[in-house]
């Protein structure tokens, strides 16, 4: 199994425990782009031209909320990342 399928695998068993780095690199390697909104916001915005959908996370947390884990894993999926 290859290091990102392994690493997919790991956050589907627990998306409770998610780093922001490691979400972050799923998604670069997935093709989104990413920007910080201006004025000192801990969210980072990611994006991709394929979705018209956007992922938000949370960059100062330990883990990132479940929430946020799920509608990146969604839209990972709505690409077909997840093969």
């Amino acid at each position: 199994m290859a290091r990102k399928d392994k690493r997919i695998q790991k956050i589907h068993n627990t998306p409770r425990d998610v780093r922001f780095a490691d979400l972050r690199q799923l998604l670069l390697d997935a093709g989104f782009g990413e920007r910080q909104p201006k004025g000192g916001s801990s969210h980072v915005i990611f994006y991709h031209s394929d979705l018209d959908q956007i992922v938000v996370l949370t960059r100062e947390r330990n883990a990132l909320p479940e929430y946020q884990v799920k509608e990146a894993l969604k839209a990972l999926t709505m690409l077909g990342g997840e093969q």
